[in-house]
Formats: structure tokens, sequence, C-alpha cells
């Protein structure tokens, strides 16, 4: 093996761990991943595939140190997972047999609109809990739309789901967090099993990045309890603007 391929391999596992720790706590670190894995030598499909595998190690070891804490609640796990989960098929297949491309810049420009919505009203996120609190019926629609999106494309995923979630529950990051990584979970296992019914997940890289995504779910859950809603607030807005900037680049100067 030539110090070349062990550099690739090295690089692997520090995207994984970089993109646990930044996943845990906002979302977005697909960013860091995906462009690793197309370093390594993977096509755009088969590293959106093998990703998926990284992630789903890496919400795990979130969601057990979160529960490990008290931080997870469990019924609005199913209440925002059932129909975030039932667009995730869809939004499989799309990448399946579609390129990503073409909408990169409606998605860059959907996180810049949220990033300035949640800085013009941050009391959504980070306020105490509002008396009136939209329906989770009439929002059952938007998550079943972010699951065909986590389907398709999967970076930012926990952005839109803590976004949607605080239209249910403000005031409380990390539990919205917590909750985030568990449908994260779920949602990622299911678009993982049609990427490899499909062949499109290899198995080596994506668990050596898996190992980082594991470790770096640990450290990042351990910080946003530690650290609270003001240091989950701040990533979230700087991986918004991070993330819909990239994708605009990527959509109109690539």
């Amino acid at each position: 093996m030539s110090a070349v391929d062990i550099g690739l391999y090295v690089l692997l596992a520090a995207a994984g761990f970089a993109a646990g720790v930044v996943n845990s706590i906002a979302g977005g670190g697909s960013f860091l991943t995906l462009p690793a894995l197309m370093l390594f030598g993977l096509d755009p499909k088969l590293a959106n595939g093998t990703n998926r595998l990284a992630v789903l190690f890496s919400s795990a070891s979130a969601v057990a140190t979160f529960q490990k804490h008290g931080h997870l609640d469990k019924p609005m796990v199913m209440r925002v997972g059932v129909p975030t989960l039932l667009g995730v098929p869809l939004g499989s297949l799309l990448a399946v047999h579609l390129s990503a491309d073409a909408f990169r810049g409606v998605f860059g420009i959907l996180f810049l609109v949220m990033a300035g919505v949640i800085l013009i009203d941050p009391k959504r996120l980070t306020g105490e809990k509002l008396e009136a609190e939209t329906s989770f019926w009439k929002l059952s629609p938007v998550f079943v739309v972010i699951g065909i999106y986590v389907g398709f494309m999967q970076a930012g995923m926990g952005i839109l789901l803590l976004v949607a979630m605080s239209w249910l529950q403000s005031g409380d990051l990390i539990a919205s967090n917590a909750v985030k990584n568990s449908v994260g979970f779920v949602v990622t296992l299911a678009a993982t099993l049609v990427f490899i019914c499909y062949g499109l997940v290899a198995w080596g890289p994506g668990l050596l990045m898996a190992f980082g995504n594991v470790l770096g779910g640990v450290v990042g859950a351990r910080l946003a309890i530690k650290k609270g809603n003001r240091l989950v607030f701040g990533f979230l807005v700087v991986v918004m603007v991070a993330t819909g900037g990239k994708m605009l680049f990527d959509a109109f100067f690539k």
C-alpha cells in the first residue's frame, strides 16, 4: 500500500469523524464526507449510497449518547419519524435514477432562506415553549417531503428536521436534536437498504468512514448536551449558510 493510499484512508476516517460531530449537533456533515469518498475514487452515485452507511453509524452513536443522558423524547420520534420515513423510498429511487445537479440551486436557496428566517426569529428555536404550536397533522406533509429529500440527497437532513420540529416544539434544541438523530437513524437505514439493493454501497470505504462517524457522533452529542442550546443554534446557522452557499456554488459555478 502506497503513502497516497494510506493518506486517503486517513482522510476518510478524519472526514467521518468531523462529519459525525457536525451531524450530531446540527447537520450537513455529508458535505465533508461526500467529497472525501469521491476523492477516494467513488463515482457520485456510489459515494451517495456509501455515505448513508457512515451516517447510519454516527446517528446510532449520537442517539445512544442522548438516551444515556435522558434527552430522548420517544413519542416525538414516532410523530416525526413515521411521515418522514414514508417519503424516503421515493427519494432513494430518484437518487438511483437521477442526478442531483439539477436540484442543487433550489436546495441552496432554500437553506439560505431558512437561515434568514431563523436569524430573524431565533426564539422559535431557542426561546420558551410557545403556547400555540402548529398541528402535527398540518405538518405531516412537510415531513414526508423532507423524507423524499433525505432519500434523494441526505446532506442537510438534520437542518431540515430541526427547523420543521421547531413548529412542533420550541425552546429545547437538545431534545429536538436527540429526536433528529433518532429519526435520522431510521430514515437513513431505509435509504441505505435501497442503495444496497442496487449495489451502490462500497463496504470498505463506508465502514472505515463509519468508524470515524461513530466517534464523532459521540463527541458531538456530548458537546451539544454540555454546551446547550447556544452551541446548537450557532452550529445550525453556520452550517445552513455554508450548506446553501456550497449548493449554489455547485449548481452555478462547477
